[in-house]
């Protein structure tokens, strides 16, 4: 998998933890380019160290921000069909409350600009038995690798990495303030500059927030003491997964 990279970047945190930092994206590699360790300059302004969402109607629900609004920046620039790591800072995972729960991997074209994005799932990474959640895989390694779609038109795109803990999502939020599957999520610009090129599909486009219902099988769980999922068995939420979608007409 990690073979079409042509090169790991390390993606190790330089700066100090502070109070407000709340599990947000540290760097990002395509093709061996990495990013600066807690860059922001593809991050939505105003996106940086606020906390989790549990109100799933909450206009900040898609990045954490209800500004959404990028910096007039140049984006990464990848090709479809890469393969492409996020990184994360261990120390907060490490040493923050222990978060368990799986991640969501989406994307939104800005073809049409930034108002009223809709926004496909390219992957996911819920519970095994062998590796735990996702949360505990950013926990051990402090990154995760994701595969880009080989078939999106050329473009500007928005990546969406979300999070989600479900460590008190045995109520949903509406019927306990306290309660509630907690989404850290984060957004970063970039452009898709070769790949098959195929026409966008329509099927399966969402909007965030509207995706997920609060008594979503995957939202609201009672996970064991020992934070596992009731028979170490859980499926993710979400709509269907890119390559699972019908494509477009030509």
């Amino acid at each position: 998998m990690v073979g079409k990279l042509t090169s790991i970047v390390a993606l190790a945190a330089t700066l100090a933890l502070t109070g407000n930092a709340q599990r947000q994206i540290q760097g990002i590699t395509f093709a061996g380019n990495g990013d600066a360790p807690n860059s922001s300059h593809n991050l939505p302004k105003n996106a940086l160290a606020v906390a989790p969402i549990s109100d799933l109607k909450s206009k900040a629900f898609a990045c954490r921000t209800s500004g959404f609004n990028f910096p007039k920046v140049e984006s990464y620039e990848a090709t479809g069909g890469e393969m492409f790591i996020v990184a994360w800072d261990k120390k907060e995972f490490e040493s923050g409350p222990k978060i368990n729960g799986p991640c969501n991997h989406w994307l939104a074209s800005t073809a049409s600009g930034t108002d009223n994005l809709k926004w496909f799932r390219i992957g996911e990474r819920g519970y095994t038995a062998a590796d735990g959640w996702c949360t505990d895989v950013i926990r051990r390694d402090g990154q995760l690798v994701v595969s880009m779609p080989d078939d999106l038109p050329v473009g500007e795109y928005i990546f969406r990495n979300e999070i989600i803990d479900l460590t008190y999502a045995g109520k949903t939020n509406a019927d306990d303030p306290t309660m509630g599957a907690q989404f850290y999520a984060d957004c970063l610009k970039y452009k898709v500059a070769g790949g098959k090129n195929q026409k966008m599909p329509t099927e399966g486009l969402v909007s965030l927030p509207g995706a997920y219902l609060a008594t979503d099988k995957g939202l609201l769980v009672n996970l064991t003491a020992e934070g596992k999922p009731p028979g170490d068995k859980y499926t993710v939420p979400g709509p269907a997964l890119h390559n699972q979608r019908k494509p477009a007409a030509a």
